[in-house]
């Protein structure tokens, strides 16, 4: 064989080694409901980085940084920083309890953290909840971290939700970037990993959860319960609230606590991704003045409010007075209100 046939031989291998490798990688670009899966599963590796969260709104941005520290299979560590790099709080979780240390005035404030095993909505019907509201797609991205990424796209099938984008390490199956939006709002929120550090050993002590000195304050905040429908109306004399919601919204779970001596019922509403809370009160509920949106093209039963957890509706049938949050479009909102008792 000459020199010049041999070279071409190499040649044609090495196009046909390279069209091989590109198949392969099609071939192993994964499913999505699998994918999704695999991000939200406990990590099965420790790991650190520091994270951008970033939210804009018009022309206003606000912009937090933070530490987290990973030990599986549900040790997380946050230590979120000031504008001057200084540590402000710590949040530290060992899957059952959680702390928040207020590092400037020294105390922490400790509660149950929550569980997905306690939730009224079983995983699997919440994981169903959400394949059938959105469309996923998965497809290759760029890196993020420095690191290899998926990218999962989930789409609402109704209007006047978010979209949400989710790019996640191929090897690790970590999320290191996900952003969140409506077409035509003005409103995006992003969080990022600036470096990813995987299989770095942790410390366990940064994870033991301080709850022996006289700065502990016991927060129920920390400690939602998780009521059925059923239960919420035998704890509070009854409740009309529905199991489902127009938008593909179906019940999670209920809670109720007092407030200056009056009964707040909270019912939580899940399409899979996107949660909206319902409060029914005896009292009216006070909005904070400004960021008032105007009625669209559905009328809406009572005031609008945006916040940067999304938007808050009030309003009032017979003695009962209702709030609702969530991050959908008013039109979508006003829809969902009118179904409310």
């Amino acid at each position: 064989m000459t020199e010049r046939t041999t070279s071409s031989s190499s040649l044609l291998a090495a196009l046909l080694a390279s069209a091989c490798a590109v198949s392969a990688s099609a071939q192993a670009l994964p499913e999505g409901g699998a994918l999704l899966d695999s991000a939200l599963a406990a990590p099965s590796v420790p790991y650190s980085g520091h994270v951008m969260v970033t939210q804009w709104y018009g022309k206003q941005t606000r912009a937090e940084e933070m530490i987290v520290r990973v030990l599986p299979p549900d040790r997380v560590r946050r230590e979120f920083l000031a504008p001057d790099g200084t540590v402000a709080r710590v949040s530290i979780s060992d899957g059952d309890r959680e702390s928040v240390l207020l590092v400037r005035s020294g105390k922490t404030v400790l509660g149950n953290a929550v569980r997905s095993d306690e939730k009224v909505l079983a995983p699997e019907l919440e994981r169903e909840t959400l394949l059938s509201n959105y469309d996923l797609s998965v497809s290759t991205a760029e890196k993020v971290a420095g690191r290899a990424t998926w990218k999962l796209n989930l789409v609402p099938k109704v209007d006047g939700k978010s979209w949400q984008t989710l790019w996640i390490d191929q090897e690790t199956r970590i999320v290191l970037r996900t952003k969140r939006w409506q077409p035509r709002r003005r409103f995006v929120t992003q969080a990022q990993f600036m470096s990813f550090e995987p299989r770095k050993p942790q410390n366990e002590e940064l994870f033991r959860i301080e709850d022996s000195t006289d700065e502990v304050i016991q927060a129920r905040s920390l400690s939602p319960e998780f009521l059925t429908l059923e239960q919420l109306g035998a704890a509070t004399g009854g409740t009309r609230l529905p199991e489902a919601l127009p938008g593909g919204f179906v019940f999670e779970s209920a809670d109720v606590f007092e407030v200056r001596n009056s009964s707040v019922r909270h019912a939580r509403y899940t399409d899979g991704l996107t949660v909206l809370s319902v409060f029914e009160t005896d009292r009216p509920v006070k909005l904070p003045k400004g960021n008032a949106i105007p009625s669209g093209r559905e009328a809406l039963p009572g005031p609008l409010r945006a916040s940067l957890a999304g938007k808050v509706l009030q309003w009032k049938v017979g003695p009962r007075n209702y709030t609702m949050m969530g991050d959908v479009s008013r039109d979508l909102m006003a829809v969902i209100a009118r179904k409310l008792p």
